[in-house]
């Protein structure tokens, strides 16, 4: 006796015959219809359940509606190209603005948009820009002295400016050392 049949009390279903034990088999065209209903029907269920959570999520959230004058921000990834021993992306924003609303914006493919102080990619990521050092620092690992600065960068406030080595913003960033 197989497990399934000792555990449940009857012969485990097939794909290859989906009929109750004890009816006669079934063949030719009649098998191929009958395991295509009941694979439709499975995936009907599948459905179901995939969309129970989401009906839920649905009933609790309100639809955004904007007006002209609101204050918005934008959800972006931010793209620090700088590596290192003390890089984190955790910390880093994951906003930036605010903006205002100053008209409603009709979508159009040949519409270009502009955008000022921020240069958002297609995958809404952003690459940004130091503004300032805020403070030097170094740190001691057993030999070596590994010098730090903390920087401002552009659109945020100083107190979310983060430690980068000197070295690698000496080269991405001359300018800001004078």
């Amino acid at each position: 006796m197989a497990l399934y049949e000792a555990l449940y009390g009857r012969k485990c279903p097939s794909l290859v015959c989906w009929a109750e034990v004890g009816e006669k088999s079934i063949l030719g065209p009649e098998i191929i219809q009958e395991t295509n209903e009941k694979v439709k029907m499975i995936q009907d269920n599948l459905k179901k359940a995939q969309d129970r959570p989401k009906n839920y999520a649905d009933k609790r959230r309100r639809p955004l509606d904007f007006e002209v004058g609101d204050h918005v921000y934008l959800k972006v990834t931010p793209r620090l190209r700088l590596g290192g021993l003390f890089k984190t992306r955790k910390l880093s924003p994951r906003y930036v603005g605010p903006y205002q609303i100053l008209q409603k914006f009709v979508p159009d493919a040949f519409h270009p948009i502009i955008l000022n102080s921020v240069v958002v990619e297609l995958d809404l990521s952003y690459d940004p820009q130091p503004c300032r050092i805020l403070e030097h620092a170094s740190k001691s690992l057993r030999t070596k002295e590994i010098p730090l600065v903390k920087v401002q960068w552009d659109e945020t406030r100083p107190e979310e400016a983060t430690w980068e080595l000197e070295s690698e913003m000496r080269e991405s960033y001359p300018h800001l050392f004078w």
